[in-house]
């Protein structure tokens, strides 16, 4: 299985359904992934352990990875610090640089007046 797009990610998953969030590397908003059911590979009786673990496994890592890609609609990959996040958190208007995140952008930074200077 691949790794999460952001940093802090939760499998919701339960006995019948598939579900993951996956949380901004910013503020921590939460994305919840759309739930997929478990469908035991289309088989309605499934008596052998072992091959509904197995394909409980396959369905599993299948909707993690479509989930993963999903949660690329809802995060923006800031270029210059890697970090996935919101748009609450992403500056688009950084147009140079193809947006940045809240933390990289210099128009989301604090102005510095000459008095506040001086104090340093």
């Amino acid at each position: 299985m691949s790794s999460p797009l952001t940093r802090q990610a939760t499998d919701n998953s339960g006995e019948s359904s598939f579900e993951f969030s996956f949380f901004c590397d910013r503020c921590g908003k939460e994305w919840k992934s759309r739930e997929k059911p478990f469908t035991q590979g289309g088989f309605t009786v499934i008596k052998d352990g072992e091959i509904q673990r197995m394909l409980r496994e396959q369905e599993h890592r299948t909707a993690f990875e479509q989930a993963n890609l999903e949660a690329h609609l809802h995060f923006n990959r800031c270029p210059l610090c890697g970090k996935w996040v919101c748009d609450d958190c992403f500056c688009a208007a950084e147009i140079r640089h193809g947006g940045l995140c809240r933390n990289c952008s210099p128009s989301a930074m604090p102005a510095i007046d000459s008095n506040s200077l001086s104090e340093l």
